[in-house]
């Protein structure tokens, strides 16, 4: 899943995490809620048509590398 083999490179958690960051870094607000963020993923990359549970194991991934937290009003919080 973090570098898959049998599915697309687009779904892979680098190439996720990637793309949730560029978004985070041109959000105007310091802390966003995980379904805003969803949508404009969505709207970005419509082609790779990814669940939002799917969504939230990138999340996850972020956060383990220590690129993003969790507020404790359950909003994400980039951590650079």
């Amino acid at each position: 899943m973090i570098l898959p083999q049998d599915i697309a490179p687009d779904k892979s958690m680098y190439v996720m995490g990637s793309r949730i960051l560029y978004i985070l870094n041109n959000e105007p607000h310091k802390i966003v809620d995980p379904k805003i963020i969803y949508e404009k993923y969505i709207r970005l990359h419509y082609e790779t048509q990814i669940t939002y549970n799917y969504f939230l194991y990138a999340l996850d991934w972020l956060y383990i590398l220590n690129a993003i937290e969790m507020t404790d009003t359950l909003k994400i919080k980039k951590c650079y």
